[in-house]
């Protein structure tokens, strides 16, 4: 019985890391700061600017997408297909299991709804 309890301790420990991971992904400027600090795809960031005084309320991976709509940018900018990646690496780590990826899912995407509902 102590090794289920463990275990978890453990699927709720990965989820909750794959939670944060997302956060700060999906609803900071993350993405956006580092690529202005290592000064990565300069002319997609003057654009994203420029579009940014036209509709504040777009989101840099979000235009990222429309800009050049590739399966890549498609992955960085969808939380469930991203979420489902970052949950499964996470939920490996933390258990060893491979079983319980789907259900380490249902709680990442569960505690990261929650947390961005709680951080508006």
């Amino acid at each position: 019985m102590e090794a289920l309890g463990a275990q978890v301790v453990n699927l709720i420990a990965g989820s909750l890391s794959a939670c944060g991971i997302m956060f700060v992904w999906f609803d900071t400027s993350f993405v956006l700061d580092y690529l202005k600090l290592f000064r990565l795809e300069k002319k997609l960031i003057e654009e994203y600017e420029k579009e940014l005084f036209e509709n504040p309320d777009i989101k840099f991976l979000d235009f990222s997408y429309f800009k050049n709509p590739t399966f890549f940018n498609k992955l960085f900018s969808c939380p469930y297909c991203l979420g489902f990646w970052v949950s499964a690496f996470c939920t490996m780590t933390a258990t060893g299991s491979i079983l319980l990826i789907f259900v380490g899912y249902i709680f990442t995407l569960s505690f990261y709804f929650i947390f961005k509902k709680w951080h508006n």
